[in-house]
C-alpha cells in the first residue's frame, strides 16, 4: 500500500492555530468584564524630598502687567516668617540711621532665607555724586525705615507719619496679622514691618484717594483663614513688558489670586522678590527690577533697601 506523505507547512499550522485561538477569545469576550485601565504610579525623582510648603507662579495680565506670586503654607511647621534689616550695622551711632542699605538678594543670603522681598519705605540722610548723578540708594549707605520695624527682639523704628502705619505683625506663636493704622505694636510681637496702605481689607479694595500712578509694587497678603501668606512682586516702568499698577489695580490682582487682606510695601525701583534654589544654594531675583545702571548701561539691577520680609524653610 502506497502511503503519500505531505509536507506540513509550519507557518500555515501556526496561522490556523492563531485563528482558532482568536475565535475562542472572541467567543468568550461576551462573558468577560470590561478591561480596567492600568495607570502606572508617578515616579518621584527625589523620594526623600518633602513637598515644598510654597508655590511660585508667574502671571501676565492685560495692561500689560507682569508679576510673580509666591503662596506660602503657614500651617506647615517648617515655615518661619521673619523681618530683618538688610545690614544691621549702624554706622552713625546715635544718629538717625539704624543700619545700612543692601540688596534683597544679599539680605536673603545673610539671613539664610529661602524667600525674601523688600519691605519698608525708608529714608537716607546722605547721597553721593557719581557719573554726574546724585545717588541715594547705594550699598553701604546708612538709612532707616519710616514705619514700624521690630526685629532681633527690639523696636528698631516707629512710623514718622500717619500714612505709614499699615503693618504686618508676626506674633510669637507664629501667626501673622495685617493691621491698619497701627498705633502700638501688640505685646506678643516677634517681628513687624509697615507699608503705606492697607489696600485690601476683608476681601474689599481700600486704596487711598491719593492713589493715581502706576508703579512696580511689592505686597504681602493673607488668605481668608490667614493660613496662606501671599508675597507678590509686580514689575513696572518697562513697557511693553509691564507698565506697573495702581494700588486699586494691585488689590484687584491679589483678589484674583485669593487674597483677603493685603498691605502695600515699598515699591518702585525697590521691588525685588528673591528665591533660593535649595539644591544649588543660588539666590535668584524672580521678577525684573526697574532700576537701571548708574553707568547708563542697558541693564537692570536691584536697588539696595533697608529691610526685608524673609521666609525660612526649616
Amino acid at each position: 500500500m502506497h502511503t503519500s506523505i505531505r509536507a506540513v507547512n509550519p507557518m500555515r499550522h501556526r496561522r490556523s492555530l492563531g485563528v482558532v485561538m482568536l475565535g475562542l477569545l472572541l467567543g468568550s469576550c461576551s462573558t468577560m468584564p470590561p478591561p480596567v485601565a492600568s495607570i502606572a504610579p508617578a515616579l518621584n525623582p527625589a523620594p526623600n524630598l518633602l513637598p515644598l510648603p510654597y508655590t511660585v507662579e508667574r502671571f501676565n495680565l492685560p495692561g500689560p502687567v507682569a508679576g510673580v506670586l509666591v503662596k506660602i503654607n503657614l500651617g506647615d511647621p517648617r515655615v518661619k516668617v521673619e523681618v530683618a534689616l538688610a545690614d544691621n550695622y549702624d554706622p552713625d551711632g546715635d544718629g538717625p540711621c539704624v543700619g545700612r542699605l543692601d540688596t534683597t538678594s544679599q539680605a536673603a543670603r545673610k539671613g539664610d532665607f529661602d524667600i525674601a522681598i523688600n519691605a519698608s519705605f525708608f529714608a537716607v540722610p546722605a547721597t553721593r555724586d557719581f557719573n554726574s548723578q546724585k545717588i541715594s540708594y547705594f550699598a553701604g549707605n546708612c538709612g532707616y525705615p519710616v514705619g514700624w520695624h521690630y526685629s532681633g527682639g527690639k523696636l528698631v523704628a516707629k512710623p514718622n507719619s500717619e500714612n505709614i502705619r499699615s503693618t504686618m505683625v508676626v506674633h510669637r506663636d507664629g501667626k501673622i496679622s495685617l493691621l491698619d493704622a497701627l498705633k502700638e505694636l501688640p505685646a506678643d510681637t516677634l517681628y513687624a514691618v509697615s507699608g503705606n496702605a492697607m489696600m485690601l481689607k476683608e476681601g474689599k479694595p481700600t486704596p487711598p484717594a491719593r492713589d493715581q500712578a502706576r508703579h512696580p509694587r511689592s505686597a504681602v497678603g493673607l488668605s481668608p483663614d490667614a493660613r496662606t501668606l501671599y508675597i507678590m512682586a509686580i514689575d513696572g516702568r518697562q513697557e511693553p513688558y509691564s507698565r506697573g499698577v495702581t494700588l486699586a489695580e494691585l488689590a484687584d490682582v491679589l483678589i484674583k489670586f485669593g487674597a483677603h487682606n493685603a498691605i502695600n510695601l515699598d515699591g518702585g525701583g525697590s521691588t525685588a522678590l528673591v528665591i533660593k534654589d535649595q539644591g544649588t544654594g543660588v539666590y535668584a531675583v524672580a521678577n525684573q527690577p526697574s532700576d537701571t545702571s548708574s553707568l547708563k548701561l542697558p541693564i537692570r539691577g536691584e536697588r539696595p533697601v533697608i529691610d526685608v520680609v524673609g521666609i525660612r524653610i526649616r
